[in-house]
């Protein structure tokens, strides 16, 4: 729960730090930054583009909040405890340092640290979904359990995946 916590924290301090840094941010933000750190699509800067990151991470903590919170029998109980908690966590770390980098836009040696530090964050989280679902897919019978589970909820996991999917091609669309 401690993590569940944490994750929320996480997603909403970028939401408080980056308006009150607005006028330190540069007029067009980068959107979408390909491997080399080059910017593919950038947007005018608004409170809406600056906070899009952090409120998409919200979204996918949701999501880990709904599949933490999954009524569960033991076995899965506990397994479903540790690994939602930890991948929010992860996610509201990385979106968080991702869209704080902006203030930092203009010092490349920070921005490198930051870059490495969400490529880091996301091989973990990777790493520990992949694990998850390996070790439900090889115990049949809990996985059904668990796809039951999130067949109830399936409406609201959905519409949070979509409104995810727009907030993030949103710079696509406005240009």
């Amino acid at each position: 729960m401690v993590l569940i916590i944490l994750s929320i924290v996480y997603n909403i301090v970028p939401m408080v730090i980056l308006p009150l840094f607005y006028k330190k941010i540069p007029d067009n933000i980068p959107a979408f930054v390909d491997l080399s750190g080059n910017t593919v699509v950038s947007m005018e800067k608004s409170y809406i583009s600056i906070i899009r990151l952090p409120f998409m991470g919200i979204l996918l903590s949701v999501v880990c909040i709904i599949m933490y919170s999954m009524p569960l029998n033991n076995e899965n109980k506990k397994f479903n405890k540790i690994i939602w908690p930890v991948i929010s966590f992860i996610v509201s770390l990385k979106m968080g340092i991702t869209s704080l980098e902006i203030i930092f836009y203009e010092n490349m040696e920070i921005i490198k640290y930051f870059r490495i530090s969400v490529l880091i964050l996301v091989i973990i989280g990777i790493t520990i979904l992949v694990y998850g679902l390996i070790k439900m897919y090889k115990n049949k019978i809990p996985f059904m359990e668990y796809k039951n589970r999130i067949h109830k909820n399936k409406i609201i996991i959905t519409g949070i995946i979509i409104a995810y999917i727009i907030t993030a091609l949103m710079p696509v669309y406005l240009k």
